[in-house]
């Protein structure tokens, strides 16, 4: 009797499969990455330190850009990705079982939890970088010296641990629960990496730095009254739910507002208009119709959102019931905000 051959193993084929696959190991995939990396590097072969650390010091302590920038990025994307499960499934699953969230929005609990997390550390970041310098929202300076091609040590660390945040984020887009404006949510993301990316690579930094933190604070407070809404619904997560919209309405309505509005009105006073791409000079006429053009359009996406909050704030005032507020469905359309951002 003739014995069968072992089945071979399937390995993904497709774009879907492949994202399913990671998917389902977004622990042990990128561990096994970052662990080839990180071995790489101690061992100290050649190149592999530009994965972990910034690249292009200058004599003077500065940075500038660097192709190796793309290493970074991708070994930080792997770091957010193993990272984001290993924390929601080892430290707030735990803490969501805990506190008696109820087992349907275990999923969401721990979504939130981590862009607290996340959001909370960036926007101190942010303003820890922005704060005291010539650019701490007074526009002018988005465009007087440009182009501004060094950076701190601190200053590029972060907005490049930004960039690898949000192009990590496309992937938890596809694995996260559906969302009822998933087909906005696509366009903001799209719309936030082209400003991350125009901003880097065309040397509008400082613009981009204001940029992240507006969108960041209230991100954080967001999440913190979706997480009190699912561990213990009722006045405390309300207020942090009122507190949350005015931080939005100040930093994503009125400051993005005005940062937007800047890049229409104050390069005229400021900007040789020109391009010299070897001196890092992105800067002619036409490109301030394109920057503005995206900030519009994220700034449409902010209005967007604003009104949602607004529509929640009302049920909190006039439902008897204001647990169900954001029940699952509404909570699906709040919780598109969460990812509104930037950047950007």
């Amino acid at each position: 009797m003739t014995k069968k051959a072992a089945p071979k193993p399937s390995y993904p084929r497709t774009l879907k499969e492949w994202t399913n696959h990671l998917a389902n190991h977004q622990i042990e995939l990128p561990l096994k990455v970052i662990g080839a990396i990180v071995v790489a590097y101690f061992l100290q072969l050649p190149g592999f330190e530009h994965f972990i650390l910034i690249s292009n010091e200058r004599a003077d302590g500065r940075y500038e850009k660097s192709y190796w920038d793309l290493a970074f990025l991708f070994f930080y994307v792997c770091v957010f990705t193993a990272l984001r499960a290993a924390v929601m499934e080892y430290v707030l699953l735990p803490i969501a079982k805990f506190s008696g969230v109820p087992k349907k929005k275990f999923d969401r609990f721990t979504e939130q939890a981590w862009y607290f997390l996340y959001y909370s550390c960036s926007a101190a970041a942010g303003i820890s970088v922005m704060y005291g310098t010539k650019w701490w929202f007074d526009t002018r300076y988005f465009w007087i010296d440009y182009p501004v091609l060094d950076f701190s040590k601190a200053f590029k660390y972060y907005y490049l641990v930004q960039f690898a945040f949000w192009l990590q984020q496309i992937f938890v887009l596809q694995i996260e629960a559906p969302r009822k404006d998933y087909r906005e949510l696509v366009m903001h993301h799209i719309n936030t990496l082209l400003l991350i990316f125009a901003s880097y690579y065309c040397n509008f930094t400082r613009v981009g730095n204001a940029v992240f933190v507006c969108m960041d604070l209230p991100d954080a407070v967001l999440a913190l009254a979706k997480l009190l809404n699912y561990a213990c619904p009722g006045i405390v997560c309300n207020a942090t739910f009122v507190a949350m919209m005015v931080s939005w309405i100040y930093t994503r309505v009125y400051l993005y507002g005005k940062i937007m509005l800047s890049t229409w009105f104050e390069p005229d006073d400021h900007v040789d208009y020109h391009l010299d791409f070897a001196n890092g000079w992105y800067f002619d006429w036409f490109v301030v119709y394109i920057i503005f053009g995206l900030m519009l359009g994220l700034y449409l996406l902010i209005l967007f959102w604003t009104a949602m909050i607004f529509k929640v704030l009302y049920k909190i005032a006039f439902t008897e019931d204001a647990k169900d507020v954001r029940s699952d469905d509404e909570d699906e359309e709040i919780e598109n905000e969460n990812d509104t951002t930037s950047k950007r």
